[in-house]
């Protein structure tokens, strides 16, 4: 038994509306299915959920309600009329620019994508639709219960023999509807997976597979063909898109591989991810990383004895609701990285209230900072693999501005400044897949 898992662009019109059936169809271990709401048609058009942000938007401004949703329902009305599908889309369309009038809240308006997505693909394959915001995902303040939601799904599907359901959100214990992160369609399916009892996780996708590299900046980079659960989970936590890393988790507690496979080439053997990753003489699996960071950096001499100053200054970015990604020390020095949107929306407040916390000699904060990661199980005690990492970046012209490897030696990630950071994923790849032409 099979879930499966559909993204924006396997939905994007009813060409792939079409296909998707086609795929479900073929295999008759496939008996769930979770969908994305439809995703962009070509690079200049936007994906459903983004029109439904900006139609929440406009109407908190003031605009005519009916006005703003025309887009989102002009794009569900083009690919049920292609489809030729028994429902009354009219009705649901009329329901939900009712509940905008009535001051629906964001995430309800953002889940109407995956909704709409969910109920025109049950009527295309005939089968039973499962709609999570009748379960409970969330807790009162909107915070998801991974465990809660697999129990109330395990509990709904033993009565379903198959069922396509919505991802991205679900029901809360106030009463209302909660999204989950962006990406959190793939989520929803491992949810499911886990819950059904399936022996296999499909996540389609626009692509044939996690590559080595970002395939936008290094085209030659190739598809992994099989991973470790932890490798996936470091490519995607530092930018590989393909998949959420919160995913990961319950196939992973499951023991469910998680097959990344591609809409478009479904003869593709795509990426297998699984609890052991293959034998390999290179020890890196794959390269990945992001721009859009920045350092927060605090001096004062004699830090490193001061018991608690990492602490407090924790605390201050708790408070200003600032995640960070990596800590960098030094003898009386210590650098958060963070996301610069983040930071910049409360510099000035956050600066002070970290200094008078701390009372440094010093501190500022240093734009234009990206990150590159290399991952792969087979790093672990083999010597010379940072080594090759910074020579690379060296011969580049690269300078290193941090480095952090975590103690299970898994990645490695350097910070280096964002202008360089397309060279330095060429660079590293170069590195250690020469066999691809660069």
């Amino acid at each position: 038994m099979k879930t499966a898992k559909f993204g924006g662009t396997s939905l994007a019109d009813a060409a792939r509306f079409r296909q998707v059936k086609r795929i479900v169809s073929a295999d008759p271990e496939l008996r769930f299915v979770v969908v994305s709401a439809p995703g962009k048609r070509s690079a200049e058009d936007k994906k459903v959920t983004d029109l439904l942000y900006d139609c929440h938007a406009a109407v908190k401004t003031g605009a005519d309600p009916e006005t703003a949703f025309a887009p989102v329902a002009a794009r569900f009305r083009q690919i049920a009329q292609e489809l030729r599908l028994g429902i009354d889309l009219e009705a649901e369309l009329r329901q939900i620019e009712k509940d905008l009038r009535s001051g629906a809240s964001a995430a309800y308006c953002a889940s109407r994508g995956e909704y709409l997505s969910g109920r025109m693909l049950a009527a295309l394959l005939g089968w039973p639709f499962l709609d999570p915001a009748e379960l409970h995902f969330f807790d009162a303040d909107g915070v998801p219960q991974y465990k809660l939601a697999e129990q109330a799904l395990t509990r709904r599907l033993r009565d379903m023999e198959r069922a396509v359901m919505p991802g991205f959100y679900g029901g809360g214990a106030d009463g209302h509807i909660h999204t989950l992160p962006r990406g959190g369609s793939d989520i929803s399916g491992a949810l499911l997976a886990s819950a059904s009892g399936s022996d296999a996780y499909e996540n389609w996708t626009d692509v044939p597979g996690i590559f080595r590299a970002d395939p936008a900046i290094v085209p030659s980079a190739r598809a992994i063909p099989a991973m470790a659960y932890d490798e996936v989970r470091e490519l995607a936590y530092m930018g590989a898109n393909v998949l959420h890393e919160d995913a990961v988790t319950p196939a992973r507690r499951m023991g469910i591989p998680i097959h990344i496979r591609s809409t478009m080439q479904p003869d593709a053997p795509g990426t297998l991810v699984s609890s052991q990753s293959p034998p390999s003489a290179c020890p890196v699996t794959g390269i990945a990383g992001r721009k859009g960071y920045c350092s927060i950096q605090v001096e004062k001499e004699n830090m490193n004895s001061a018991v608690g100053y990492c602490r407090r200054i924790l605390s201050v970015l708790e408070t200003h609701e600032i995640p960070f990604d990596h800590i960098a020390t030094g003898l009386g020095s210590i650098s958060f990285i963070a996301p610069a949107a983040a930071v910049s929306a409360c510099r000035e407040a956050l600066l002070s209230d970290i200094s008078a916390a701390v009372r440094p000699d010093s501190i500022c904060v240093a734009d234009g900072l990206a990150m590159v990661s290399i991952v792969g199980r087979d790093m672990a005690g083999r010597p010379g693999v940072s080594g090759r990492l910074l020579c690379a970046l060296g011969r580049a012209g690269i300078n290193v501005r941090m480095i952090v490897q975590g103690t299970r030696e898994i990645n490695i990630t350097v910070g280096i400044s964002e202008p360089e950071y397309e060279k330095a994923v060429h660079a590293v790849h170069g590195e250690f897949f020469p066999e691809a032409p660069q």
